[in-house]
C-alpha cells in the first residue's frame, strides 16, 4: 500500500500590501514637525492621517532650507485671537501663503578660492616662506611681532631684548597715573 503524501498545512491567502514610494526624508521630518504642533498649541492638533496630508507642503520648506524648529516656530506664531477653527484648513493656507522663497545654491556657498602657491616672507630674520590668505607680503608670526613692536613703541611698554637672559621689569605704575597718561596723550592727540 502506498501511503498518500502527507498534505501540507493550509496556508492563509496572501494579502498584497500596496507600498508607495519611499518617502524622503524631509517629509518624515515634516511630518514630525506637524504632529509636535500640538505640544506648541492645544488648537493645532493633528491626526497622523491630517499631518501625513500637510507633510508634502511643509517639506517644500524644508527643502528651502528652513530649519524644523523654524518652521515649527512659523506655524505656531501670531494665531488668530478669535481661536483656530480648523488647524488642517489653517496650517494649510499658512504652509502656502508663507513659503519662503528658494534659496539660490550659487549665491548661497562661495566657491573655495584655490590655495596661493608660498611667496617669501618679507619680515624681519631668517628667510622663511608662507602662503598667504590675500595680498599679505608677511606672514602672520613676523606681521604679529611687527604690531607688538608698534604697541611697545606707542604705549612705551616695557620688551626685553631677546637676547639678554635676565632682566627686571620696571615698577608698573599706579592706575592713576596710568589713566592721566592716557587722557594726556588723548588731550595732545586732540590739539594737533
Amino acid at each position: 500500500m502506498e501511503s498518500e503524501p502527507a498534505s501540507e498545512p493550509a496556508r492563509e491567502p496572501e494579502v498584497e500590501v500596496e507600498v508607495g514610494p519611499e518617502r524622503d526624508a524631509e517629509v518624515v521630518e515634516a511630518e514630525r514637525v506637524l504632529l509636535s504642533l500640538r505640544h506648541a498649541h492645544p488648537q493645532l492638533h493633528l491626526g497622523v492621517r491630517e499631518a501625513r496630508g500637510l507633510a508634502e507642503a511643509a517639506a517644500d520648506w524644508l527643502r528651502r532650507g528652513v530649519k524644523a524648529a523654524e518652521l515649527r516656530l512659523a506655524l505656531v506664531s501670531e494665531l488668530p485671537s478669535g481661536g483656530v477653527r480648523s488647524a488642517v484648513g489653517f496650517l494649510r493656507y499658512r504652509l502656502v501663503q508663507k513659503l519662503p522663497e528658494p534659496v539660490c545654491v550659487a549665491a548661497s556657498a562661495p566657491a573655495a578660492p584655490a590655495p596661493r602657491a608660498p611667496v617669501a616672507c618679507e619680515g624681519p630674520g631668517w628667510e622663511h616662506v608662507f602662503r598667504p590668505r590675500g595680498e599679505e607680503t608677511v606672514c602672520p608670526p613676523c606681521a604679529q611681532e611687527a604690531a607688538w613692536r608698534a604697541h611697545a613703541a606707542k604705549w612705551a611698554v616695557y620688551e626685553p631684548d631677546r637676547d639678554e637672559g635676565d632682566f627686571e621689569a620696571p615698577e608698573p605704575l599706579p592706575w592713576r597715573e596710568r589713566v592721566a597718561a592716557v587722557l594726556a596723550e588723548d588731550a595732545a592727540g586732540r590739539a594737533d
